[in-house]
């Protein structure tokens, strides 16, 4: 009885785990029809925007390609990657994106196999992109928010925040604009 309790709770964790990644992959599509079909050459204002869409973030070294949603709440974390705070993608400032760290390889789970010097791109509703550089890695404590300010000397930066299963702290990315 034990073992068929075990084995149903891991069919509907699976399925579960399927639906969200299912809905995420269409979150990308959305992305890419909002990019084809985009009319001007300026950022979409993300509050009057229905899908919440404002980029995406592609990593290719960790085959990580999602879309950002523009604000950050628990069940858009359950989607895809969420702007936690800063700037719209590729202007000048922090833009801080916060992903969940599942153990399924999903969203930020890979993050942390990542180097100083890997590149990673971010695309705006125009499906302009940049590129960007890691410089460094490191964890905080949970409750330490530094890692979210914003004054960057007129650059553009890349904040990417997760958990470290292991300990409850955070896993943290910092990249520049590319030269």
């Amino acid at each position: 009885m034990i073992i068929l309790s075990i084995f149903i709770y891991f069919y509907f964790q699976k399925q579960k785990d399927q639906k969200l990644y299912s809905f995420s992959e269409k979150l990308d599509e959305k992305y890419q029809t909002l990019s084809l079909y985009s009319t001007n050459n300026t950022t979409t204002n993300s509050t009057s925007s229905s899908s919440h869409i404002i980029g995406k973030i592609t990593i290719e070294k960790i085959n990580l390609n999602y879309s950002i949603l523009s604000t950050c709440t628990e069940e858009l974390l359950k989607l895809s990657p969420c702007r936690l705070c800063g700037p719209e993608p590729n202007e000048i400032g922090n833009l801080c994106i916060a992903g969940h760290n599942y153990d399924n390889g999903k969203f930020f789970s890979n993050i942390s196999k990542l180097s100083i010097g890997d590149k990673m791109k971010i695309y705006d509703l125009n499906n302009n992109f940049l590129e960007y550089r890691i410089y460094d890695k490191f964890e905080v404590e949970i409750n330490n928010t530094s890692v979210l300010n914003q004054y960057t000397n007129g650059k553009k930066e890349l904040t990417l925040i997760t958990c470290n299963n292991k300990k409850k702290n955070r896993f943290i990315l910092k990249a520049k604009e590319m030269d």
